[in-house]
């Protein structure tokens, strides 16, 4: 997996600026290079909400080239990086898809939170990422912190699928010499039914016994096709995929976590009441989140 070029968004919100120190420093590792973009309102919103005239449309577009490059010279004041800044207009959603498509992004960069972002404490989602999360063409990184020089300590949450090797792949690669835990929840088929048919628990006992030693060996398969290190602890546990995630971040409390738009029970998509385990986790999580979406290439695996 070669990173050659991230792109990032900005609302120049304080979350947009969280966002952009973010890619500029997983820029720097990865000697990428790196595009800032600004999606300014469209002159309908202007004009309509506004009630600005088509002059002033013309002066937010300069305003906001100007403030980018600002932006750009606080993020790499020495000027080591390829670096380069944009401003378009219209819905922001659709046209940072189209953006990272023309800039054949590897990685994409949103703040979790927009510029309505509350002081509640609570991690939510803003309007925009929501929506990148099913749409976005390449892994998408959102960011709740600021970058900090210290080992990276990563969670990723596989489901055995083809897909979950890319997941590892770049889990493994943003841990880098830090710690990398790697997480597959499953359930036992019918489980509740077959209690209330009077099986045994023995029964169930042996039967998880047998699945878990299973998964823990595919893990292990999988975690060395992507040459992870000796850092790499499994973990595989029965229950609910998000619970089980969740019950992971709040022991371990990983700096990012990481998993694929469908991770869950092999061979169909987790969900909960809140939709996907990745939305789930994704509006939640109090870390960073990477989403690796489906259509991203799943490797040799």
């Amino acid at each position: 997996m070669i990173v050659e070029r991230i792109l990032v968004t900005t609302d120049f919100s304080v979350a947009g600026d969280r966002a952009v120190r973010a890619a500029a420093h997983r820029a720097r590792q990865e000697k990428a290079a790196l595009r800032i973009l600004h999606v300014a309102p469209t002159r309908r919103q202007l004009v309509g909400f506004w009630r600005s005239s088509g002059p002033e449309v013309q002066a937010v577009h300069r305003q906001a080239a100007i403030t980018l490059g600002r932006l750009a010279e606080s993020v790499d004041p020495l000027h080591q990086m390829e670096l380069s800044t944009g401003v378009v207009n219209g819905t922001a959603a659709r046209k940072i898809v189209r953006e990272a498509i023309d800039y054949r992004a590897d990685l994409l960069v949103v703040g979790a939170h927009g510029e309505n972002e509350r002081s509640t404490g609570q991690p939510g989602l803003g309007g925009t990422a929501t929506k990148l999360i099913g749409t976005a063409p390449c892994p998408l990184l959102l960011v709740r912190h600021l970058p900090e020089d210290r080992p990276a300590n990563v969670l990723a949450a596989i489901d055995l699928t083809r897909a979950s090797f890319q997941i590892l792949v770049w889990a493994s690669r943003i841990a880098g010499g830090g710690t990398l835990h790697v997480l597959n929840a499953y359930e036992v088929p019918f489980a509740s039914r077959l209690e209330a048919y009077g099986i045994a628990a023995g029964a169930l006992d042996v039967y998880t016994d047998d699945e878990h030693a299973s998964r823990d060996r595919q893990m292990a398969l999988l975690i060395a096709e992507t040459g992870g290190g000796a850092n790499v602890h499994r973990i595989v546990e029965r229950g609910d995929a998000a619970d089980r995630l969740f019950a992971q971040i709040r022991k371990l409390a990983p700096t990012l976590v990481v998993l694929g738009t469908h991770t869950g029970r092999k061979g169909r998509a987790a969900s909960t009441r809140y939709g996907s385990v990745c939305r789930y986790t994704a509006f939640f999580s109090p870390t960073d989140v990477l989403v690796i979406p489906r259509s991203a290439d799943p490797g040799p695996h």
